[in-house]
């Protein structure tokens, strides 16, 4: 496990090198400066207002996906409890420690508020990938998505199976060595055969959408009104997909060296020179990392939640549902 851990660590590590060597090298520290000194503040301020209309869509969608038994208001906190957890912990301990805070605050199961981030995470790829399929045809950057093109439509097939299939499942869990993922697999595989239907994964598609409006809105106001570059909106689409597709990418929290680079390879597409993409890489990436962190950090502190048992107890599925 050590060993594993080790090997985990020094390829994110890597990676995160590979980036910042990339989005650094031979950069003139000028033209970035000048760069942000052009910046628009009223409209750095006016986005970073927006942002939090996208914050708000998350929240809803993921009260859809609680029956609309946890309030909007709750899985409001709980967004931002995810996210501040994610930018500041390592292995996207942000998706585990908001299922803990969802069984503390509703009573819900372990395994049923896993499910939930499942559907949330899951439809979050499946948006990436459609506008990773637009956007690589359309500037030819086909090599990005592909990890993506295979993944999301195997997960997929896992569904299918799970939902046409209920009894081979039941015997193909028994063989998993993790008592936490049989449990999220079988609540699951409940929720497949018993609850979802084509009407509730459409309506999850329909919030999925407005949710990746608004977010792809900050990043299309940033690149085209806060910095002013001279892109295209389907330019800075691209922008914004490939950024994603980088916060997507195992590094170290919050993606940092992995997101800048993102931003610059993909401004770099349409022209952009360096120091003027990696200070649109930067001023995005802290729109979008301050606020979360900050407001999750509070609820965080508030909520009593002890990250390191959650990521070292693998018991978590047989305490209580309430606190």
């Amino acid at each position: 496990m050590l060993i594993k851990k080790t090997l985990s660590l020094v390829f994110r590590l890597a990676i995160v090198a590979a980036c910042l060597a990339y989005a650094f090298w031979g950069l003139d520290f000028d033209e970035l400066f000048a760069a942000l000194k052009e910046y628009n503040m009223l409209a750095l301020a006016a986005t970073v207002i927006f942002s939090f209309a996208g914050y708000w869509a998350m929240a809803l969608r993921f009260n859809y996906l609680s029956n609309f038994e946890s309030g909007n208001w709750l899985c409001f906190k709980a967004f931002f409890l995810c996210m501040a957890v994610n930018n500041i912990a390592p292995a996207k301990l942000g998706e585990l420690a908001k299922a803990f805070y969802m069984r503390r605050e509703c009573g819900f199961s372990l395994s049923r508020s896993l499910s939930m981030v499942f559907w949330e995470r899951f439809y979050d790829l499946n948006a990436i990938l459609a506008l990773g399929v637009v956007i690589a045809f359309y500037f030819n950057v086909k090599m990005a998505f592909i990890p993506l093109a295979i993944g999301v439509p195997g997960i997929w097939a896992i569904l299918w199976v799970l939902r046409m299939y209920p009894t081979l499942s039941d015997k193909l869990l028994k063989f998993l060595p993790s008592e936490r993922l049989k449990e999220f697999l079988a609540e699951l595989k409940l929720q497949l055969v018993h609850s979802v239907s084509l009407k509730m994964l459409i309506f999850l598609g329909v919030y999925t959408f407005v949710c990746w409006t608004l977010y792809a809105g900050v990043g299309l106001l940033t690149l085209m009104w806060v910095a002013n570059l001279p892109v295209t909106f389907s330019q800075a689409l691209a922008v914004f997909t490939l950024s994603a597709l980088g916060m997507a990418v195992p590094s170290t929290p919050g993606a940092f060296g992995v997101f800048e680079a993102a931003v610059v390879f993909a401004l770099s597409l349409f022209g952009i020179g360096k120091g003027e993409a990696l200070a649109a890489g930067l001023v995005l990436h802290m729109i979008q990392y301050i606020p979360v962190t900050v407001v999750g950090a509070l609820i965080l502190a508030k909520s009593g939640l002890d990250l390191r048992k959650i990521r070292e107890s693998d018991d978590g599925l047989n305490e209580s549902g309430a606190s």
